[in-house]
């Protein structure tokens, strides 16, 4: 189930970009509702790559804090890569295909977490 660390990082990254759409629109309830839906859907077939990563075999292991910075890490590239033009408009299944290959590739590593977030450090 760490898994949704790492979906919550990338959606979070991605949902301010939706809200600013949707905020900009005049859109009745159930519009609005459904296009939610319909982006945490979709926001969640990247993470698909991890998770068949897990299941061919993938057997790195990475704690929650780790697979969320990940996540957010990721859903920063991919606005990166279409921000400074390195994808089109056009190509956002290009860029879902490179995020669910960074999460593929994720889920083979393991991450330590990082110092700020461990037990032992305590802020």
């Amino acid at each position: 189930m760490l898994f949704l660390y790492l979906y919550m990082g990338y959606a979070l990254v991605k949902l301010y970009s939706v809200i600013t759409v949707l905020s900009q629109q005049h859109l009745a309830l159930s519009a609005l509702i459904f296009s939610i839906v319909i982006f945490l859907i979709w926001s969640f077939i990247p993470v698909l790559g991890y998770l068949l990563a897990k299941l061919i075999g993938a057997k790195g292991k990475s704690s929650a804090a780790v697979l969320l910075i990940m996540g957010i890490g990721v859903g920063l590239l991919e606005n990166a890569l279409f921000y400074f033009d390195f994808l089109s408009p056009y190509q956002g299944d290009m860029g879902t295909l490179i995020v669910m290959g960074v999460f593929f590739i994720t889920a083979y590593f393991s991450f330590q977490t990082p110092r700020l977030f461990s037990k032992k450090n305590k802020l």
